[in-house]
């Protein structure tokens, strides 16, 4: 139950502050209204926290809800004061809108059930790398009330100083329902699934639907389009499972969920008759996924491009570019008001994120076609790229034979087809050639670029689904009346073939990503956090005095003293940090103290009085360590500073409490000679 309250909470906090946002403005289309929420409330939030560091005021739940309140009052009564109220006109719901809405319902509840069978539990801790930050950013910002871009990510979590920049649009949700008492973990994971299944599946959705649109289908087929979209959504593994499996990508994953519904609300726009309120909305929603990670902006920028370069070769498409640049424009001023704050604040530079080498190396011309154009999983659920979905894949092929052969909407295989190019050519080459232009926005990681292809997949195959049936029903043109063909029989034969996708390539794909998840949650093939880290949490949490910091390193459980307990650590991130003169020392040396004043005098400083060691903490990669303080090419896990303390037998150090690998020791300079 607590699950479940949790989970409403961060869905109905996750678009309901950006769809009334929109219709407070005068967004009238639904469909833009819901796609585009969830950036759209990531943007206002993001706004809200800028603001409140500005006026040294705490980002909190109730400073957040004050802002809402008033943004609903004020839409409220300018929609009064014009005659236009607030209205919900409710149709006689036809067959075909049954069947789409049953449709999107079983997407959803289908994506949602596979997050939450690979959690086993809201409150089950992350053991992927990346989510160290996430879940201390969470705690950070649900603790202190400091969201705004110059307040985020702090070194020090004690003092809030001093800070490297992170962007952190997608922690803002999960940070309120922290701040509100709920467990800093939970909280991340109930939007995780408001944002990467939810969020991607009426995205999906929404876009599948106006692409149908631009197909020329009318709104009943087209709400058909949406329904099949939805279905599928769930049985990809990219964009958004893989990221989250091979990294713990977070804010990555969370924009490309997004984008789908982004892009859709871009696409809609030109039939919009408020452009102004239209281009503000749009304008919040870039903010918001840019906020949340930058490369967001080639995200939306390379994929709208790409869909309006196609849309040039009919004239419904040209007429639609016209009515949509204002849109764009109005729109991009908005974001470029949003995201200032954050480049302002920003440390880190375009050069700096495309200068990482690439994480891949050259792959043969067949296999990177083949993995470019098919749905083979990669990355380390399938290091040999051996496993795929057919049966999506060619549903993928047919829905492109079919756009290109109407010869008109045909945005959406020119976007396909651009990612596609982007993701092949950096196989065959990775980091060299034009593609790295892109590429480099990106780390120049193959699963951050390769994920993009998928954004399309479930629209092309939905696309196929609902075009093929339309084509079987016309046969029968001859032989049934028109309405039954339209309103019974289209609709009947597409909510089939939905029901068969679900039997056989959607559910297959679900139980992947259901293992895809839970090797990282409920049954991790890892552990950097266990029942033993839990215990040493439970025997520091009312030990450590204010103003005491714990001596660790990042890469075990001790960061959940702070996500937890809220006991400040001295290390954030697990291989140090360079910008403070303590860190990469003390992860070093810290157990020559006792012979070097300068490491007594850092501790001091900081006031350790424990020290948090865990024995057998997962390996990661040090290649990236800062200053290359990490000599040894093998696997990093335990710090030299914190290895074979019992061993030492150091003076003033005592061990006073164990479990398993992790020991708790009491620190005590005054003891010392």
């Amino acid at each position: 139950m607590n699950d479940l309250v949790l989970l409403v909470s961060s869905i109905l906090l996750g678009f309901g502050p950006g769809m009334l946002l929109a219709r407070a403005v005068g967004v009238r289309s639904v469909l833009v209204t819901i796609a585009a929420g969830p950036a759209v409330t990531i943007g206002l939030l993001g706004a809200i926290a800028t603001l409140a560091g500005a006026l040294h005021v705490a980002f909190t739940p109730a400073t957040v809800g004050v802002v809402i309140v008033v943004v609903g009052l004020g839409g409220a009564t300018s929609r009064y004061f014009r005659g236009r109220p607030f209205e919900i006109a409710l149709a006689k719901p036809s067959f075909a809108a049954l069947c789409s809405i049953l449709m999107v319902v079983a997407g959803l509840a289908l994506a949602v059930r596979t997050w939450l069978r690979g959690f086993r539990g809201l409150s089950t801790v992350a053991q992927e790398h990346d989510m160290i930050t996430h879940q201390l950013l969470v705690a950070y910002i649900g603790r202190t009330g400091r969201a705004a871009p110059w307040q985020v990510q702090p070194v020090d979590l004690l003092t809030g100083g001093p800070v490297s920049t992170y962007p952190a649009g997608g922690h803002l949700g999960p940070a309120l329902l922290a701040g509100a008492g709920a467990d800093p973990s939970a909280a991340l994971n109930a939007f995780t699934i408001t944002y990467l299944a939810v969020g991607f599946v009426i995205g999906v959705c929404a876009l599948s639907v106006v692409t149908a649109r631009q197909l020329g289908c009318g709104a009943l087929v087209s709400s058909l389009a949406g329904g099949v979209g939805a279905v599928i959504a769930p049985a990809l593994y990219r964009p958004t499972f893989q990221l989250m499996h091979d990294g713990g990508v977070y804010p990555n994953a969370v924009t490309l969920a997004l984008a789908p519904g982004l892009l859709a609300a871009f696409l809609a726009a030109p039939a919009e008759r408020s452009r102004g309120a239209i281009a503000v909305v749009l304008g919040f929603a870039c903010a918001g996924l840019v906020t949340t990670h930058p490369s967001a902006v080639a995200t939306v920028a390379v994929s709208l491009v790409a869909w309006l370069c196609g849309d040039l070769l009919d004239r419904h498409g040209r007429r639609r570019l016209v009515r949509l640049l204002p849109v764009l424009l109005g729109a991009g001023a908005v974001a470029a008001i949003g995201i200032l704050p954050l480049l302002l604040s920003s440390t880190s530079t375009i050069g700096g994120i495309a200068g990482f080498p690439p994480d891949t190396g050259a792959t043969g011309f067949a296999q990177a076609l083949g993995s470019t154009i098919g749905l083979s999983y990669g990355g380390y659920l399938d290091n040999g790229r051996l496993t795929g979905q057919a049966g999506l894949t060619a549903l993928v092929l047919v829905g492109v034979f079919l756009v290109a052969r109407a010869r008109r909407g045909v945005g959406v295989v020119a976007a396909w087809a651009t990612w596609s190019a982007i993701v092949f050519a950096m196989m065959l080459s990775p980091g060299i050639g034009p593609e790295a232009s892109v590429t480099g926005l990106f780390y120049n990681a193959l699963q951050r670029v390769w994920a993009h292809t998928a954004l399309f997949v479930p629209t092309l195959a939905a696309i196929a689904v609902v075009l093929s049936s339309a084509a079987v029903v016309r046969v029968t043109r001859r032989h049934l009346p028109v309405a039954l063909r339209t309103t019974i029989l289209v609709p009947a034969l597409v909510l089939a073939a939905a029901a068969a996708l679900v039997a056989a390539p959607v559910s297959s794909g679900a139980r992947t990503n259901t293992i895809s998840v839970a090797e990282r949650y409920g049954e991790p093939e890892f552990r950097r956090f266990d029942t033993h880290d839990a215990a040493a949490i439970d025997f520091l949490r009312s030990r450590v005095a204010p103003g005491q910091r714990v001596m660790n390193s990042a890469n075990d459980g001790s960061t959940l003293l702070y996500v937890q307990a809220g006991i400040p650590v001295v290390n954030t991130t697990s291989l140090g940090t360079g910008s403070v003169p303590w860190s990469i020392p003390l992860l070093a040396s810290f157990r020559d103290y006792p012979e070097r004043a300068d490491i007594r005098s850092m501790l001091r400083e900081l006031d350790v009085a424990w020290v948090y060691v865990d024995d057998a903490p997962p390996g990661i990669g040090a290649g990236g360590s800062p200053y290359g303080w990490v000599s040894d090419p093998g696997p990093f896990t335990v710090p030299p500073g914190l290895e074979d303390l019992d061993v030492t037998q150091l003076p003033g150090l005592t061990k006073q409490f164990q479990s398993g690998p992790v020991s708790v020791y009491r620190l005590s300079l005054d003891s010392l000679p």
